[in-house]
């Protein structure tokens, strides 16, 4: 296996890592605010409880009469567990089984958002804002069995957004926001099961011969065979970390917003978000060494693809206290066809076919005031898929569905605390992972099943001045 091949390796477990789920499908994140958690983000582009708008629909900034701050966040308790075997194979021989089955492999995380509005005069608004559209997070022990498809995957995008909004007519506005997003990324993939596989092979003359009768019907040289194979880590351990990336990169994309209000009752909003594009480059990316135990340090790059998006919604305010609210969020995947990984050089290093689908996310929710200080949510919603038919161990994306309380409660006419809770649930799936090394000579495959549920607890303070 040449140096060339196992930073290959690298690049490929980081790419399989990156293009893998969180709250939304995907790796997109919906927790822009706490009210919206609590009617699980249904009527997004219509609503405007407060100066969270600059992050859904920039032109709902023209419905605040004074000026608003936001801040707060939504922590994200998941429980993501897999279960299944992982065996490696040399020239399709079975060297070494274990296991791929591990509970909780998301921690816990806090997703931050802090907002600003500030009406100009009767027609014209502008706000700032801060929140996180897309990440995610899963970490794996050292010595899980499967760490090249496991480990760590740590990803987090913070979108910095400068918006406006300009009354076009009595019931006509539109917002135009740019966006400015900061993106951190980190993986580390461990050798798992390839200690046992290779000892095994080392020290077992049954697999000996049964390898070299294998590569004596393909036509493959045995001379050298055991030492070349040997050769994939002669000293690893289940805990040594085999690719290591990481990497801090700026992006910028722009937002736009339109609003249609029919009367102070009933409205219906547009919000698109442009594709970003997140250039990665590591100039320390660190490999293991195929002929020894020395590490090897290469210049890895990729771009990232990050997708479009657009959301219909409506509010309609049915009686003085009980208003009904709904979305449907469309999110373009497919601009994921393909990851491709080059050198410095300009070679490529890594080229995988990933075949994301376009998803949908439908959302329905309630408001209802229950006095003038209390107001209560409720929502529901079913968010489809990216992955069609390719998962990862890193967080398998899956569908799922929200259940959604909320409240807000004014202490005074100009301070109020939104609290939230939704209660997500994953449908059960099955896929398996593979990987080759050693020019084909060794495959380490996965078989997973996995489940995944979450629970979101959101806080926000809220102050009009």
């Amino acid at each position: 296996m040449t140096t060339s091949k196992l930073t290959k390796t690298l690049l490929s477990t980081l790419l399989l890592g990156a293009a893998t789920g969180a709250s939304a499908a995907a790796f997109q994140l919906a927790e822009v605010s706490t009210s919206g958690l609590g009617r699980a983000y249904a009527g997004e582009a219509a609503m405007a409880d407060n100066a969270s708008v600059v992050a859904t629909n920039p032109a709902l900034m023209s419905l605040f009469k004074q000026k608003e701050f936001s801040a707060g966040g939504v922590y994200v308790d998941s429980r993501i567990h897999m279960y299944g075997p992982v065996t490696a194979k040399v020239l399709g021989v079975e060297v070494a089984k274990g296991s791929a089955t591990q509970n909780s492999v998301v921690p816990g995380s806090l997703v931050p958002n802090m907002y600003f509005v500030a009406p100009i005069n009767d027609k014209f608004a502008i706000g700032t804002g801060m929140n996180v559209n897309f990440g995610l997070k899963s970490e794996y022990d050292g010595n899980y069995d499967a760490g090249l498809f496991g480990g760590t995957t740590d990803l987090t995008a913070i979108n910095l957004n400068f918006s406006s909004s300009y009354r076009i007519s009595e019931g006509l506005s539109a917002g135009l926001g740019l966006n400015a997003i900061y993106a951190k990324a980190k993986v580390e993939r461990t050798a798992g099961i390839l200690d046992t596989a290779i000892d095994n092979v080392r020290t077992t003359p049954a697999l000996q011969q049964q390898i070299a009768a294998r590569a004596a019907a393909a036509r493959i040289p045995a001379t050298g065979l055991m030492q070349r194979l040997g050769g994939l880590g002669a000293q690893i351990e289940k805990s040594t970390a085999l690719t290591r990336l990481q990497d801090n990169a700026w992006a910028f994309g722009w937002n736009a917003g339109l609003l249609y209000e029919f009367n102070d009752r009933n409205r219906i909003g547009v919000a698109y978000h442009s594709k970003v594009d997140i250039d990665f480059k590591d100039n320390t990316a660190l490999s293991y060494a195929p002929r020894g135990t020395a590490a090897y340090v290469g210049e890895g790059g990729l771009t990232l693809h990050l997708p479009s998006y657009w959301e219909v919604s409506g509010f309609h305010q049915l009686t003085d206290k009980f208003s009904v609210h709904y979305s449907y969020k469309y999110t373009q995947w497919s601009r994921l066809k393909d990851l491709h990984a080059t050198y410095n050089n300009g070679q490529v290093a890594f080229h995988k076919d990933e075949g994301y689908r376009n998803n949908s996310r439908f959302a329905l929710g309630t408001t209802y005031d229950l006095t003038e200080q209390l107001a209560l949510r409720a929502g529901i919603a079913y968010d489809e898929s990216a992955a069609g038919e390719h998962h990862s161990a890193s967080i398998p994306d899956t569908d799922r569905t929200w259940y959604s309380v909320g409240a807000t409660y004014k202490f005074t006419p100009n301070l109020s605390v939104d609290l939230g809770f939704a209660h997500l649930r994953g449908k059960r799936i099955s896929f398996k992972e593979n990987q080759s090394l050693a020019n084909g000579l060794v495959v380490v495959e996965a078989d997973y099943q996995s489940k995944a549920k979450a629970n979101l607890y959101g806080l926000n303070l809220n102050y009009r001045f």
